[in-house]
């Protein structure tokens, strides 16, 4: 059961990104971050970077990501909006001349039913469930929602964020029982994991990308490993050899191991102390939903104090962050903000894709709204899965509305944003 601390505090599940397999070891961008002088880093050949794994909403992508890709559609980047007195209501948010010319084509449509019928086949002016449903239409909402929650792998960042991460300072910190293991010999078996690593508890192995088919299919060069007792992770880090990071206080812990072909290969262990995965700015602030964004493609060194710290440099506001983890407490790539005023709120959503620059990594992340059940704002008779971020909607719809409305040409290029359906049953 995936832990969604925002949600569990809004009482909602969340908006989120599909898991999927690492890109592939072998494209150099992987180890593109830069690296302290004089310390180890997470990007030489013992570790592969948990911003690379199934932690990362957007790195561990399918193992036909180039077809994704060259078939990704995102609309542009929005740009800034005049923010005095913003109201959501997308006729109050000042968007000018174009927003009335968009108006005037949908009352156009919207009032004449023979313009209707021409852009949908049939007799109706409204399109059936049918018709939306038809393998003919090229545009399919589901496909263009996956889509859209990779879109920070295609996407330039629209403002960069570079300095240095809060310091961590644990005095008596409490582990999840998973951790990450990068850099692990080519060749190594989970038989081989096991036998090596039982010594501090009984444990399981999570191998992404290793196809049941396969079982000796060799790993994408991390795994998971998850103890059945949060002791073993102590034990386990304090037979680590570690590399101490300043200024930030970050410890790197690195362990040795043998393969059939590798000896003393030295593998990075990643713990997640679970209290970086909720940080409160302001304890006396209600968390309001409709002023909170939800951020993927997170790195996995990057805790929720880390995040806010990131998002009030830029935006302001920042009252609450949250990291979301999986049911053993360990991060899925994606996070939470809350800001206390509405134009942070939407400065955060306009820029959309931003680029955070650290001394150990630099990574771009995407912003998008938190999305709630919703009926749709419409016909209010249906309920709204699909939301559409571009501000001149910027609004729940369903299924019959987002194609009635999106089938003029001036609406057709915005992108549908959906809950991760996979989230939602696991809640």
């Amino acid at each position: 059961m995936l832990s969604n601390p925002l949600g569990n505090v809004l009482g909602k599940p969340p908006l989120g990104f599909l898991p999927l397999d690492p890109i592939g070891s072998d494209l150099p961008e992987k180890f593109s971050t830069p690296s302290l002088r004089n310390s180890r880093s997470l990007l030489d050949s013992r570790s592969s970077s948990p911003s690379d794994s199934d932690t990362s909403g957007f790195s561990s992508g399918s193992d036909h990501l180039s077809d994704l890709i060259s078939s990704l559609r995102i609309s542009p980047p929005l740009p800034f909006l005049p923010l005095s007195g913003v109201s959501r209501d997308p006729l109050k948010m000042g968007v000018g001349s174009q927003l009335d010319q968009d108006q005037a084509a949908l009352a156009a449509v919207t009032s004449s039913p023979a313009s209707a019928s021409k852009r949908w086949p049939g007799a109706s002016a409204w399109p059936s469930w049918d018709l939306l449903d038809s393998p003919e239409d090229p545009f399919n909402i589901e496909r263009e929602a996956r889509l859209h929650r990779q879109a920070a792998a295609v996407n330039e960042a629209t403002c960069t964020w570079s300095g240095q991460l809060p310091p961590r300072n644990y005095k008596n910190p409490v582990y999840s029982c998973k951790v990450f293991l990068g850099g692990v010999p080519w060749d190594i078996t989970e038989a081989g994991l096991i036998n090596t690593f039982r010594v501090f508890g009984s444990l399981s192995v999570e191998w992404p990308g290793k196809d049941g088919k396969h079982p000796r299919c060799p790993p994408k060069g991390y795994v998971y490993l998850v103890f059945e007792s949060e002791k073993s992770v102590r034990a386990l880090l304090q037979a680590c050899s570690q590399d101490l990071l300043s200024p930030d206080g970050l410890s790197e812990y690195y362990f040795k191991m043998s393969s059939r072909r590798m000896r003393c290969k030295e593998v990075q262990v990643i713990p997640w102390v679970l209290a970086d995965s909720n940080f409160v700015r302001s304890p006396s602030q209600r968390l309001d939903p409709s002023k909170t964004v939800f951020v993927g493609a997170l790195h996995g060194m990057l805790n929720a104090e880390a995040l806010a710290a990131v998002m009030y440099d830029l935006f302001g506001g920042v009252v609450y962050a949250g990291i979301d983890t999986d049911k053993h407490k360990y991060p899925i790539g994606s996070g939470r903000v809350t800001f206390n005023n509405q134009r942070s709120y939407l400065k955060a959503v306009t820029a959309a894709f931003v680029e955070i620059k650290t001394t150990k990594f630099t990574k771009k992340v995407q912003i998008d709204p938190y999305l709630e059940d919703s009926m749709c704002q419409v016909c209010n008779a249906q309920p709204g899965p699909f939301f559409c971020r571009d501000q001149i909607c910027f609004k729940y719809f369903c299924r019959s509305c987002w194609h009635w409305q999106h089938s003029m040409e001036v609406l057709r290029h915005h992108r549908p944003l959906m809950r991760n359906q996979k989230n939602r049953d696991s809640s």
